[in-house]
């Protein structure tokens, strides 16, 4: 039992290591580093029940780890063979028949095929020799006395000839000896039983507090680990974990056209079903949108029918709608115009664009109820929905343009 060392290794599943990963929540949240490093001696003659079941031959698991990370513990097991879902309850509740009462249930009632949501949650565990860069290097509240202490006059050293040099050959030294500190740190991983006492200057000290306290609160902690073997991650079957996945990459301010747009890109990637699939998967993608938008954004407009014209039109073409019509609705679009460089503006004209700048959108297609509607853009991103974007833009004048307003961070300019 001590602070996990290395990462997880977690790869894709094919059809030959399907199966063979599996993973159970057994508690919601991470107790006190107290009540953790009391399962010491628990763990320990846990280990050793789980050893000698590993060597039956009947025995269907390979490697056990039990891990305790900020959302609480979390119970790794892996198997010789795949295993249906059935068979790995089956095999867990046997090898843990010694364990505590509440964990054995909550491993049958929790226990799942690692999915790429466990997979996040395994890369993005924060390992206590990773944690030392967080610590400050000194608290700002501590007394100021106790850092250095300014030598009286009569034993004043000739080589310092002020108070600021000899402050600043102090503060060179602490800054020497922290640098050292951390080097040391970085060589030598921190146990569990090590404590925050150190030698040095009250900066040092501090540093090495804060940094056993931080590690203590945050770190992951290896409970429990027997055997070592490659994890195996599926893209999430279950709705619920979809809905979770989904949540984890979207912020609390989206819309339901953004959140429909990532969506989309996480089923290119394969992680979501694709909405082209067939009209019930389409309305599992918007449904699922939805959800999640509820849970991160509850004041957002959830109605497709009441969305803008611009935003309904992204939420067609991420499930699957036509991506040739209109750039600002779902309508088809019957006006094509090109980005003309020396008027800054849509060109009217027909003739070829100019080079194009891999960034910046060269070609813009239009019905004629938007094109009416607004005909004009950003001189600089050449977006038409809104001019708040854009943090700077270039004034070009031109004799066309004779009237200049000026709209949230950019210029909007109108034809007179």
């Amino acid at each position: 039992m001590n602070f996990l060392q290395e990462s997880f290794t977690v790869k894709l599943a094919d059809l030959n290591t399907k199966g063979l990963s599996f993973v159970a929540d057994v508690s919601a949240e991470r107790p006190p580093f107290i009540e953790i490093f009391a399962y010491a001696g628990w763990a320990a003659e846990l280990k050793d029940t789980i050893n000698l079941s590993l060597t039956r031959a009947r025995c269907p698991l390979k490697t056990v780890d039990i891990v305790a990370d900020m959302r609480g513990f979390m119970i790794i097991v892996t198997f010789h063979e795949t295993q249906s879902l059935g068979n790995a309850k089956f095999g867990v509740k046997a090898t843990f028949g010694t364990c505590l009462v509440q964990w054995q249930n909550a491993m049958v009632s929790t226990l799942r095929p690692l999915d790429e949501l466990d997979q996040k949650r395994l890369d993005t565990m924060q390992l206590a020799h990773k944690l030392r860069g967080c610590v400050p290097q000194a608290r700002e509240d501590g007394p100021v006395e106790d850092i250095f202490c300014i030598p009286d006059k009569r034993n004043w050293d000739p080589k310092f000839r002020s108070v600021e040099a000899y402050c600043l050959a102090i503060f060179e030294e602490e800054q020497l000896e922290l640098n050292l500190l951390a080097d040391d740190e970085r060589a030598h991983p921190l146990y569990l039983n090590d404590t925050a006492a150190c030698t040095g200057t009250v900066a040092v000290r501090r540093a090495r507090s804060d940094w056993v306290e931080l590690a203590q609160n945050v770190a992951p902690i290896s409970i429990l680990s027997v055997g070592t073997c490659d994890l195996f991650y599926i893209h999430c079957h279950r709705e619920s974990r979809r809905v979770l996945l989904l949540a984890s990459a979207v912020r609390s301010d989206s819309t339901l056209s953004d959140v429909c747009q990532i969506a989309a890109t996480m089923a290119e990637a394969g992680s979501l079903p694709r909405p082209t699939q067939n009209r019930l998967v389409k309305a599992e993608f918007i449904k699922r949108c939805i959800d999640v938008l509820k849970s991160k954004n509850p004041s957002a407009e959830c109605d497709i029918k009441k969305l803008t014209r611009k935003e309904q039109r992204n939420i067609s073409v991420a499930v699957g709608g036509n991506v040739s019509g209109c750039e600002d609705c779902p309508e088809p679009a019957e006006l094509d115009f090109h980005w003309d460089q020396n008027l800054l503006c849509w060109s009217r004209q027909s003739y070829r664009a100019s080079t194009p700048t891999n960034s910046l959108p060269e070609t813009l297609a239009l019905c004629k109820r938007c094109d009416s509607k607004n005909p004009w853009s950003c001189t600089r991103c050449r977006r038409r929905d809104t001019f708040e974007a854009c943090r700077s833009t270039r004034y070009i004048p031109h004799p066309a343009l004779k009237l200049e307003r000026e709209h949230g961070d950019c210029f909007l300019f109108i034809n007179m």
